[in-house]
């Protein structure tokens, strides 16, 4: 009798922290974040392209990375799409299950576009290696897939434990409070502009900055792929878990402005826009000296920006978790 008892206490834990994942960080909240995965496919393919046509002289679309990240980017934007017509979100709403397998899938490939950026920045110095022209580029790229295989089977077997024992009433509430960040994706942006810091260093500070932020994250949303794979299976064979969105009040763009001026993630992208447009400016015009000095210190204050802000970063999160782990 105790151990059904517990055995059921178990079960209503593992069923309250899931309904809130799916409610918060593994439902809609995950594909709201498509458009970060978009932007940053965008901003990678420019570069492939110009190593298709000017490093090996070949149609860019017959090269499988450019396939490969164009297929990244259109997933990304109906994806976006898809959970922002209203209609479409309505019959996605109705087909929960497909909605969750929808959530393994940008998982897989927003973490493949966030290392592959990492990637490129271990070839920095040696572009035309992007597409595997060195034992070395062949060895990061397994290297990651690896390290992100592995990441997966060990947070496979750490679900597996965490559901013989139950999540913890912390572990649920944390969700809650984790809702917001997920919706913003303040992290993806900022660890999209800390992936522009990465591509300023040369030689081997870039390979070992791109090894280990490509690691890093790997590692980091392995998780996120785990736990969202397993709350697609939950939502494809009880309905128990399907959770009932209601829809946002229409706001209008001056307040949807108003409120996105706020957020560091803006400030990280237009940073980022300004560096890419100014490298682009130099390679593509013959611009005059005076010019070249001004680019040189403006592009220089905004790298120091982004460093402040990844600091910055990288501080808060470790208070939080401190004041977390008080709590």
């Amino acid at each position: 009798m105790e151990k059904n008892i517990k055995s059921e206490s178990i079960d209503e834990k593992n069923k309250a922290y899931f309904k809130s994942f799916i409610a918060t960080r593994g439902g809609i909240g995950l594909l709201q974040i498509s458009l970060a995965g978009l932007v940053i496919a965008l901003l990678c393919l420019p570069i492939t392209w110009n190593v298709a046509v000017l490093g090996y002289g070949i149609n860019p679309l017959e090269s499988k990375v450019n396939i490969f990240i164009i297929c990244i980017a259109i997933f990304m934007l109906l994806t976006f799409l898809s959970v922002n017509l209203k209609s479409i979100k309505r019959v996605l709403l109705q087909h929960q299950g497909f909605l969750g397998i929808l959530g393994v899938v940008q998982s897989i490939l927003l973490t493949s576009i966030l290392m592959f950026m990492f990637y490129m920045i271990t070839q920095w110095d040696n572009p035309n290696e992007i597409w595997y022209g060195s034992n070395f580029s062949v060895i990061i790229i397994i290297l990651f897939s690896l390290g992100y295989i592995g990441c997966l089977i060990y947070n496979f077997y750490w679900l597996k434990k965490q559901l013989e024992v139950g999540f913890s009433k912390e572990r649920t509430t944390a969700n809650y409070f984790a809702q917001s960040k997920v919706y913003e994706s303040k992290s993806l942006w900022i660890i999209f502009g800390s992936s522009m810091i990465g591509a300023f260093l040369t030689g081997n500070l870039a390979k070992i900055f791109g090894v280990l932020f490509g690691l890093f994250l790997g590692a980091v949303f392995s998780r996120l792929t785990i736990e969202v794979g397993y709350s697609a299976y939950l939502l494809n064979k009880n309905k128990d878990y399907w959770i009932t969105y209601i829809d946002e009040p229409k706001r209008s763009w001056k307040k949807i402005i108003k409120l996105r001026s706020k957020k560091i993630s803006t400030y990280v992208v237009l940073i980022v826009l300004l560096i890419f447009a100014i490298a682009e400016i130099e390679d593509m015009y013959v611009v005059p000296e005076i010019w070249n000095i001004i680019f040189s210190y403006v592009t220089l204050v905004l790298f120091i920006l982004l460093i402040l802000i990844l600091v910055w970063w990288i501080v808060k999160k470790i208070k939080n978790k401190n004041v977390g782990r008080k709590r």
